[in-house]
């Protein structure tokens, strides 16, 4: 008798917990559902680029490149290995046009991914002059 009264009330305490997990992944739904349906609306803004703000080349850069070029450009030991260029190299600087910096960035190259799926024409654009700005300056 005291088995199946320990019993009976394991079995209530198993349906309020299993009511309460249900009532909690309700609740989390909703929640989701919530913020989804919020950033759907609103847009979810980049921070590279906000509406009205120019594109922060750098940070884009940073973000996109820096594993294999490096953040001064001259590389890292993954960009060595998979023959990255010396962005800080004024013989490299020289001898590239800006439209194939463009071609790189947008199409790719060897290794390199393109990047067209994944930025936006003014962000490569914005990429591209970067690239420029890591040439050493001129004495």
């Amino acid at each position: 008798m005291l088995v199946n009264l320990i019993r009976l009330k394991i079995n209530n305490i198993q349906e309020g917990v299993r009511d309460m997990n249900m009532r909690k992944s309700a609740l989390l739904y909703l929640i989701s559902f919530f913020i989804i349906t919020l950033v759907s609306y609103t847009g979810c803004p980049s921070v590279f680029c906000q509406e009205g703000e120019e594109i922060n080349a750098k940070s884009l850069y940073i973000y996109h490149c820096t594993t294999c070029h490096g953040e001064d450009g001259k590389g890292t030991k993954r960009g060595h290995e998979l023959k990255a260029p010396n962005f800080a190299d004024p013989k490299w600087q020289a001898t590239k046009k800006d439209e194939e910096i463009l071609n790189t960035i947008t199409s790719g190259k060897n290794k390199m991914p393109k990047w067209s799926e994944k930025l936006k024409p003014e962000e490569i654009q914005a990429l591209a002059k970067y690239v420029r700005k890591l040439a050493p300056k001129k004495r």
